[in-house]
């Protein structure tokens, strides 16, 4: 018959509930997509064919999946929007080696709908801006976050 711990053991502090090798690891380590794809040129968008930036993805899709990161925008935006997306998060921190089942989804989400490069097409910051959303879309090449501050001194 299975032995069950004890109601006291299991909310002692020190109960440890992590087995193998990640029971050593106490502080998340971080690194970057640019370290992950070190190998790699980064030209311009405006330099590359339709062809050659979808298989560019392509490649970049697969590395990254090699080390456990699954971007999720991908197949959701248009190509060079996808790229830009790519190039802007190439430096932002990604926790690693959490666990060996673990897949790290990066969605280009950062909660800053309006300087967001996924702002056209995101359904979440359409509702979130609501009839802004279209105002800081034209804007967003110049500063769209200012957009929504002026639309609230409009309203009061």
């Amino acid at each position: 018959m299975l032995k069950r711990h004890s109601d006291e053991d299991l909310t002692r502090n020190h109960f440890d509930w992590t087995c193998g090798p990640d029971r050593e690891r106490l502080a998340p380590v971080f690194t970057s997509l640019r370290r992950m794809l070190r190998s790699r040129d980064w030209p311009q968008a405006a330099d590359l064919g339709e062809t050659a930036l979808i298989g560019l993805l392509n490649e970049v899709e697969f590395e990254l999946l090699q080390h456990q990161v699954q971007v999720d925008f991908l197949d959701t935006l248009p190509a060079r929007v996808a790229y830009r997306g790519i190039l802007q998060l190439l430096d932002s921190p990604i926790e690693i080696g959490a666990s060996v089942y673990k897949i790290t989804h990066v969605d280009g989400c950062d909660s800053a709908c309006e300087s967001c490069f996924q702002l056209a097409h995101c359904s979440v910051a359409r509702e979130i801006l609501g009839r802004e959303w279209s105002v800081a879309v034209e804007q967003a090449g110049i500063n769209p976050s200012w957009t929504a501050l002026f639309a609230q001194e409009e309203e009061d």
